[in-house]
């Protein structure tokens, strides 16, 4: 198995991840359903209970004992009968919805669905079925099946009524092994026949073990879905970005000399983290940041590779602006024109007593009698921004094709709003070792749009979070407006590697992608408007996606089909907010 994750393997890792209760450690199996390729959850928890009981260097000292032996794959899969039965006693005073969760997996195993594959199974493993039905029928209440009196004595053994300590449980299983001749303690290596099948032969093969536990040589979170190969994107293979899961403290360096300095001090940022990563973005963190490095007389050889892709993408943004300007200029014109009319129509001048002006009849009277010369109107115009413009961009990898285009449509946008006197911010964000990235390109004081040019897509987004930090922002960093719009280009496809902890809600931790997400993001879209923050999304994806995003936004987004047209359909939001504002 390569060091990267598909979509599947991540998310059987970040299961046995939440069962183990920490994350900085790699994972020896994953349990995978390979005929629905789907994980298994009940497994992939006994696996992270395994770690979280017995640590990762007794479970490898563990496997390794027969590693490479002719019956390596029985072995491990009785080793783990063992293990579920151990860690299952020791967790379920804790957890006692881990039965109802243990019943569904035995049910399961019996399901009708995998009956072609259990018999197949039977035929080649018949040791290993046969003990591990035997379990699943005691835990379903079925009949036990019919066993020998040494299966019956070797399930038994494997089944541990006590408790088994870390120091003993190598000792107990090899002694096991050897009391049934399973394993001596020797490894008998034989050279494996390689055989390549095709064609019916492998769809056959593939159903023998429906539900297989999958060893892994490291952890790498990834997404399975690839950028196009004739894009020179900073992240072509998202392997690149060696996201591998490390200590705190390395995390947090990486991440600031990746994506630039905090704008917060370390105080400000632990507050700020208290606040906000908390309930389903317990244990995550958050990055304020403007996109400028510390300077510093030494850096690594791969911080140094990263920084120079992400001048390279920078260089290519501005390249692809520049190659198609005269269309661009034609389109801020044309935009900017059609927000300044909108403007014009919904606003109302403020009208004053001045000197000169148009006559005012209801106040000529005040300069006879009182020697008040104001009797016109005279028209003010206000200097303080009536409203201003957050514009959000999803910088995930989930964007790597589009790059330059959205950082085109990003300076199309600011320079319109800007032509029409309007207050605008352009941040990109994205989710990396569990921080959620919110990087300001162009701040409301900057007048050039030159620094939008600086967006890259890379790693997750975890949408819920980047709400509430955008909510901080406002707080902190927001122009003197009474009204504010904040909009979103999105896929409305939340996703992250970091899973949702353990909770009342998820006794078991959840995955943060697909239901859990889309209702968390949606909440802290709700969350803002209720503060009176104006929120729209620009969303570009697929049908399924729509839904999600009419759950998130409600009816406040626009879709398009391209990101060409991000500017003009942003512009359509705004307009449409302009005509709420009582100007």
């Amino acid at each position: 198995m390569t060091g990267s994750y598909t979509e599947v393997q991540r998310r059987a890792a970040n299961q046995i991840w939440g069962a183990a209760g920490h994350y900085d450690f790699e994972p020896m199996f994953l349990a995978i359903h390979s005929q629905e390729n789907r994980p298994d959850f009940y497994m992939n928890l006994v696996i992270g209970l395994a770690y979280k009981y017995f640590g990762e260097k007794t479970l490898t000292e563990l496997f390794v004992r027969w590693q490479g032996d002719s019956r390596q794959q029985m072995l491990d899969d009785l080793a783990w009968l063992y293990i579920e039965q151990i860690v299952y006693k020791l967790e379920i005073p804790i957890r006692p919805a881990l039965e109802d969760v243990r019943m569904d997996y035995a049910e399961a195993f019996f399901a009708g669905e995998y009956k072609l594959s259990r018999q197949e199974w039977m035929s080649k493993n018949q040791l290993v079925y046969t003990l591990q039905s035997a379990r699943w029928s005691r835990v379903s209440g079925r009949k036990l099946p019919v066993m020998t009196p040494f299966e019956k004595k070797l399930l038994l053994a494997l089944t541990p009524e006590n408790k088994v300590s870390q120091e003993e449980i190598i000792e107990k299983l090899v002694s096991i092994y050897k009391t049934f001749y399973l394993f001596d303690g020797k490894k008998h290596i034989r050279k494996p026949l390689m055989l390549h099948f095709t064609g019916t032969a492998a769809r056959l093969l593939t159903r023998i073990m429906p539900a297989q536990l999958v060893k892994t040589d490291r952890v790498v979170v990834m997404r399975s879905s690839q950028a196009d190969s004739s894009q020179n994107g900073i992240m072509q293979n998202k392997s690149s970005s060696h996201m591998i899961l490390k200590k705190e403290e390395t995390d947090h360096a990486y991440i600031e000399n990746c994506f630039g300095r905090s704008l917060y001090s370390k105080q400000e940022l632990a507050r700020t983290e208290k606040e906000l990563c908390k309930g389903n973005h317990a244990g995550c963190h958050v990055w304020f940041t403007d996109g400028k490095y510390i300077p510093k007389e030494k850096i690594s050889a791969e911080n140094r590779y990263l920084r120079n892709q992400a001048q390279l993408q920078m260089e290519r943004n501005r390249i692809y602006y520049y190659k198609n300007q005269k269309l661009y200029q034609s389109i801020i014109a044309q935009l900017s024109s059609q927000i300044r009319n909108c403007m014009m129509v919904h606003q109302q001048p403020d009208i004053l007593p001045g000197r000169s002006g148009r006559l005012d009849p209801a106040r000529v009277w005040r300069l006879e009698y009182v020697m008040d010369n104001r009797v016109f109107h005279a028209n003010y115009e206000e200097k303080k921004p009536l409203f201003t413009v957050d514009l959000l961009l999803d910088a995930s990898a989930s964007r790597l094709q589009y790059q330059e285009m959205i950082a085109a449509q990003g300076v199309i946008l600011s320079e319109s709003l800007q032509a029409c006197h309007i207050p605008v911010r352009v941040s990109e964000f994205c989710s990396v070792r569990g921080y959620t990235v919110l990087r300001i390109l162009k701040a409301f004081e900057e007048k050039k749009s030159d620094d939008v040019f600086r967006y890259f897509a890379t790693g997750w987004n975890r949408d819920g979070l980047v709400m509430r930090e955008m909510n901080e922002l406002l707080r902190s960093h927001s122009e003197s407006a009474d009204r504010h719009l904040l909009i979103l280009l999105t896929d409305a496809e939340p996703n992250d590697s970091f899973r949702i902890q353990s909770s009342e809600q998820f006794p078991f931790g959840k995955d943060y992608g697909d239901e859990a997400a889309v209702n968390d993001t949606a909440a802290e879209v709700r969350a803002l408007q209720r503060k009176g923050i104006c929120v729209s999304a620009v969303f570009m994806g697929t049908d399924a996606g729509a839904l999600k995003a009419e759950i998130i936004y409600g009816k406040e987004y626009t879709r398009i089909q391209e990101v060409g047209q991000l500017a003009r359909a942003a512009g359509l939001l705004i307009q449409k907010e302009i005509s709420k504002i009582d100007l």
